[in-house]
């Protein structure tokens, strides 16, 4: 009995051994193996150069439209990442750009008086557009956007800004065993926060001695303070009492991954990932929370006629989820809201109220009219067809539609026949 086990034992440590051996053989060979990277190199300019520069290019063409803001005759609209349009639409049939703000890394704006606030990628700065042809930067909050920050170790400079990139594909063939590339120190990655009475009341921003927001604001004006997301949880409340000199007055925590703000009544109603949340104003420094309502994980602009908060839910971006709707939601009492009925759309985003007509961009479907009257039973009036809608201003029978090939102008007084009224093209460059 001692002779089977001991040969049992041999056995084992013999196979053991084998294995091991054949283990080491099969490590010990060297594979080829291909890999493939991108490198971005940043181009750098100082922040002198940058704000000198700001009017060099009075002419660009859209090329990629972002987020919209409208005040008196202009429209200003965002060229994501690159800067700012001035556009004159003293007549919507022609309109007329007077200006281009060439500000990196720019996704989002707001106006009081003749100061356009903007984001540089972490900065806030206030612009004087008294003439939009030669613009002065007054004020500028570093590291405001606590976000939007590149990550380069290479670069510690805090004068410089990134104007540009150089792509660079590189392909590497190595024989090494479990090659790994290591980290890429000229790659560049970006950290952004996501860059919102009667049921026949406007849905308008609340009066601030600015314009108009659209719903896919991140940054809004109410009387004397700026309110925008800083990080995804937090509201930077700004001091414009003097215009011209913005100060960060104090920062809150406001719900979980903000995406949009809007503000309604001396109110604000913040989209988010997960839901909507409510504060009052009244203290303005203060924010105090009224209610929130939850939904399923989307992105998630939202806007309010007071009696009802209008939230589209759409998927298939960094938000996550597979929600493609609207949902209404009563708000009459702000500490309890309640759903009152969902509808399913196509990849809805931004949208606004005038009166009793509900404007909602859902993607290649387009911008969908409704008849709001009754928000249990919304009825389709007309469909504009655009391609990939992303937000809409629509005020006193004037639509102003971003898509993803322009910026198109309606004439919407007679909702059954809504007329063209001009195209502000992308520019195939």
């Amino acid at each position: 009995m001692i002779l089977k086990t001991t040969r049992l034992l041999m056995a084992f440590i013999a196979t053991g051994l084998l294995l091991t051996f054949a283990g080491c053989l099969k490590d010990s060979v060297k594979q080829t193996r291909t890999y493939t990277y991108t490198m971005l190199t940043p181009v750098y300019k100082t922040r002198a150069e940058v704000y000198g520069a700001m009017n060099s290019n009075s002419a660009e063409k859209i090329t990629s439209a972002g987020k919209i803001y409208i005040k008196d005759q202009y429209i200003y609209l965002n060229e994501v990442d690159k800067g700012i349009h001035i556009i004159d639409n003293s007549n919507p049939s022609d309109p007329k750009q007077v200006a281009f703000l060439d500000i990196p890394g720019n996704r989002d704006m707001a106006v009081k008086d003749n100061i356009l606030y903007a984001d540089m990628y972490s900065d806030l700065i206030a612009i004087d557009i008294s003439n939009p042809q030669q613009t002065t930067v007054t004020r500028e909050i570093k590291y405001f956007f606590q976000t939007r920050y590149y990550q380069n170790p290479t670069v510690i400079d805090n004068n410089l800004v990134i104007v540009d990139w150089v792509r660079k594909d590189t392909t590497i063939t190595t024989t090494e065993t479990n090659y790994n590339p290591g980290p890429c120190y000229n790659c560049i990655y970006e950290t952004d926060a996501l860059g919102y009475l009667s049921s026949n009341s406007s849905a308008k921003p609340a009066p601030s001695g600015g314009g108009l927001a659209g719903s896919m604001a991140s940054m809004v004006l109410m009387n004397d303070y700026l309110y925008a997301i800083r990080e995804p949880h937090s509201i930077g409340i700004v001091s414009i009492a003097n215009a011209a000199a913005p100060s960060l007055d104090t920062t809150f925590y406001a719900g979980f991954d903000l995406e949009t703000i809007y503000p309604f009544e001396n109110k604000l109603f913040l989209g988010s990932m997960t839901g909507m949340y409510m504060y009052d104003l009244s203290n303005p420094l203060v924010p105090a929370k009224l209610g929130e309502f939850s939904h399923g994980r989307a992105c998630d602009p939202v806007v309010t006629d007071g009696s009802f908060a209008y939230v589209t839910l759409h998927a298939g971006a960094s938000c996550g989820g597979t929600a493609n709707e609207l949902n209404v939601v009563d708000i009459k009492d702000l500490m309890n809201p309640v759903l009152v009925k969902t509808y399913e759309l196509t990849k809805p985003t931004g949208l606004c109220k005038d009166g009793y007509l509900l404007f909602i961009c859902d993607g290649n479907s387009g911008v969908r009219l409704y008849d709001a009257s009754d928000v249990s039973n919304l009825k389709q009036l007309n469909q504009i067809k655009v391609n990939e809608s992303y937000d809409v201003i629509a005020d006193n029978d004037l639509a102003l539609v971003v898509a993803k090939d322009g910026l198109y102008q309606y004439d919407y007084s007679n909702p059954d026949n809504i007329t063209l009224l001009s195209v502000y093209s992308i520019s195939n460059n």
